[in-house]
């Protein structure tokens, strides 16, 4: 078993041929699989030789595996990559990684100020001091020193990056490049908005435009923006940051100050003319998009108790209210059902991702009328 506590990695089942011949040692075949699921082949070659920093040249192959960094994403995955250089200084890892369903939490609180603690063993035995020199490799330093472990990996994922929490409910895709230090990698290229709403105190808003990318960590970088018109504004949000703790910027035309555009949003009056119990739910709302408050939305609690990947409820010019929930079966199809209030409103979508921006989409009503569609799209 190989684990690698900082990461939350695992290894099981590790079964390894290897031949050593000639300072190298040859990796024929390993096999493994990841404890939060999926299976790992290697095979490749690493010199022996510690002076020349145990050079490698692997070629790794990811099936069907899974990625939980145990505070913000969770991600199935697959892919080859491989491992290039001298494995204790400069080692590169290239490759492709293609994401399938992922999800990008953004919590609903923020958690509690912790100081790390500096823990020093004293009388530690031998196991103990083993463990920490693990846990804590040295820092190479230094102008002969190596820059550590770095990146040249692209990433793909036509859709179903799910971004989650706060009143966000997003869906966006794409593919980038992450190079750099693993430490602080850098994204050429960001995942784009496909669909996606803010939810506050029942007002949903829809988002316009969107990219997640990163920015110098792997932490993911939000940055989405919904717009829209009160009566007597237009007011525009933008979500911006890591996802572990995205700031909400309010802005308005005519410019006003950020609680009277909340307040126009929500209940199109000014904060001068709110109730005590307005206000109240304006301050729970501040506080939940600041992340000092819980996650009111009963339509998130609904989608994860009924295994929908997307729920929502929209009410039209007249006041007809319509319930919408979408599923996708598979990578490329997607399927969702709507029904209103009125007789005859009710309608089922099918949307099939050809590939190259080619899209079909099949439509029935309720009173047995259907049509279909070819749909391009590019992005430029």
């Amino acid at each position: 078993r190989l684990v690698d506590a900082r990461s939350g990695l695992a290894v099981n089942d590790l079964a390894a041929d290897v031949s050593i011949a000639g300072g190298v040692a040859r990796i024929n075949r390993l096999t493994g699989t990841l404890s939060t699921r999926g299976s790992l082949s290697a095979s490749g070659t690493v010199g022996i030789n510690p002076a020349q920093g145990f050079p490698a040249d692997l070629s790794i192959k990811l099936v069907d595996g899974r990625y939980t960094d145990g505070r913000v994403v969770t991600a199935n995955l697959g892919g080859d990559l491989t491992i290039k250089g001298p494995l204790t200084s400069a080692p590169v890892i290239a490759g492709t990684v293609n994401l399938a369903k992922t999800v990008i939490t953004v919590p609903d609180k923020l958690p509690g100020s912790l100081a790390a603690l500096d823990v020093k063993h004293k009388n530690a035995p031998g196991a103990v001091k083993a463990q920490d020199k693990a846990l804590r490799p040295p820092t190479t330093s230094g102008k002969g020193g190596g820059s550590g472990l770095a990146l040249d990996v692209t990433v793909n994922a036509p859709n179903q990056i799910f971004i989650q929490g706060r009143g966000v409910d997003a869906e966006l895709g794409g593919s980038l490049k992450l190079t750099g230090p693993a430490s602080s990698p850098q994204a050429v290229g960001t995942f784009t908005l496909q669909r996606g709403r803010l939810s506050i105190l029942g007002k949903r808003l829809t988002f316009t435009e969107g990219t997640v990318g990163f920015s110098g960590s792997l932490v993911p970088y939000l940055n989405l923006t919904a717009t829209t018109t009160t009566t007597s504004a237009t007011v525009t949000i933008v979500v911006s940051g890591e996802a572990t703790n995205p700031k909400f910027t309010f802005s308005s035309v005519p410019a006003l100050p950020e609680d009277e555009v909340l307040a126009q949003l929500i209940f199109g009056r000014s904060m001068s003319n709110l109730s005590p119990l307005q206000i109240a739910q304006l301050a729970e709302a501040a506080g939940q998009l600041a992340g000092v408050g819980g996650s009111t939305s009963l339509l998130e609690n609904l989608r994860s108790a009924i295994g929908v990947d997307d729920l929502d409820v929209t009410t039209d010019d007249q006041g007809g209210t319509a319930v919408s929930a979408g599923k996708y079966l598979n990578d490329r199809t997607y399927v969702t059902i709507q029904k209103g209030a009125k007789p005859g409103s009710g309608k089922a979508t099918i949307d099939l991702n050809v590939g190259r921006g080619v899209k079909l989409r099949g439509e029935a009503n309720d009173a047995g009328e259907a049509k279909g569609g070819i749909f391009y799209e590019k992005e430029y």
